[in-house]
């Protein structure tokens, strides 16, 4: 949300769209602070992948690489382990909606623009 791509318009469109997808039923969208700082899923973006037929869960890490696929009971354990440390450190998805449709308003891409002397 801070880095401008596609410009303006395109990018409150984006910001609207996750508005509406944070309001499904069966969606939970929450905003980690810039203020929370340095955190423990800084390492790279992963996804838990939990099945309903009773297959077992899996991580899948991405990188610039590329992307593996982690299956070990301690490996899962781990991220399991990030992913409930980042969610509690986050807005509640409430606090995340009325922040994004802030951001909407008033987004950080053209503040950043203003502290950095460009216009």
């Amino acid at each position: 949300m801070s880095r401008p791509v596609g410009g303006d318009a395109v990018m409150r469109d984006q910001l609207r769209h996750l508005v509406e997808a944070a309001r499904l039923p069966n969606v939970t969208l929450q905003i980690l602070p810039f203020e929370v700082g340095a955190h423990a899923a800084m390492d790279g973006t992963f996804t838990i992948l939990d099945f309903p037929d009773g297959d077992p869960a899996v991580v899948f890490t991405e990188n610039a690489a590329g992307g593996l696929f982690l299956e070990k009971d301690d490996e899962l354990r781990k991220y399991r382990e990030v992913f409930d440390t980042i969610k509690a450190a986050a807005l509640d998805p409430e606090d995340s909606i009325e922040m994004i449709e802030m951001l909407v308003e008033e987004p950080l891409w053209k503040s950043r623009r203003r502290a950095s002397g460009s216009t």
